[in-house]
């Protein structure tokens, strides 16, 4: 006789999701991988890059190298940005980007104060991996990670430890990247006056706080 306790199972777990609503699982994080970058370079560096600066992007990460001859070598320097997105409390919180390494290595960005409701002076997190100054936080051992190529994790986390934007960076393994490195472009040469970085700041807040779910 064929058991009816997978299907009586099945009957109970469906009304128990009719009567209090069964949690949706969560999406799948999006994956990108990084693309060679010669143009706007500093001179005799290019860099591997995902995501964008664009104001409709949430992240971006730049790989710095400086290659010698028509080997790409080692990564110089790393650099990345986790936007806040959609995040927003109705109380003064805080966040801070947060990337995951291939073997469960944990790295973090700077922590940034949130005021209350939507107006705010920052929306970003960033971090590097010889950042320094006020609020740095050392991050030994990462541009060894990143040489060694592999799959990244990029989050912001707030102050209760839940993550929101969440994206996986395929960074390559040394030989992909080297193949990268030698069909990609050369460089364009240098043009005096080029090359200033422009940094934009968001205006300072002068509207009342606006709360989160207006």
């Amino acid at each position: 006789m064929t058991s009816q306790f997978p299907s009586r199972l099945s009957f109970a777990l469906l009304g128990a999701c009719a009567v209090v609503g069964c949690a949706t699982l969560p999406a799948a994080p999006t994956v990108e991988t990084v693309k060679m970058r010669t143009e706007g370079q500093p001179p005799g560096e290019v860099s591997l890059f995902a995501g964008s600066y664009d104001e409709a992007s949430l992240f971006s990460l730049a790989i710095g190298f400086k290659p010698e001859g028509k080997d790409l070598g080692p990564p110089r320097w790393m650099g990345w940005t986790v936007k806040f997105g959609d995040y927003c409390r109705d109380r003064p919180s805080w966040v801070q980007s947060v990337v995951n390494g291939p073997s469960g290595q944990v790295w973090r960005g700077y922590r940034v104060s949130v005021p209350a409701g939507r107006i705010r002076a920052q929306d970003w997190s960033s971090g590097a991996d010889a950042a320094s100054g006020p609020g740095a936080v050392p991050t030994p051992g990462l541009l060894d990670a990143v040489a060694a190529g592999g799959r990244f994790t990029f989050a912001l986390e707030d102050d209760e430890g839940q993550r929101w934007n969440e994206v996986v960076v395929d960074t390559l393994d040394p030989a992909e990247r080297e193949k990268l490195f030698r069909a990609a472009p050369p460089p364009p040469a240098p043009v005096p006056g080029q090359g200033m970085l422009v940094v934009r700041e968001l205006p300072r807040p002068t509207a009342q706080p606006q709360a989160c779910g207006a």
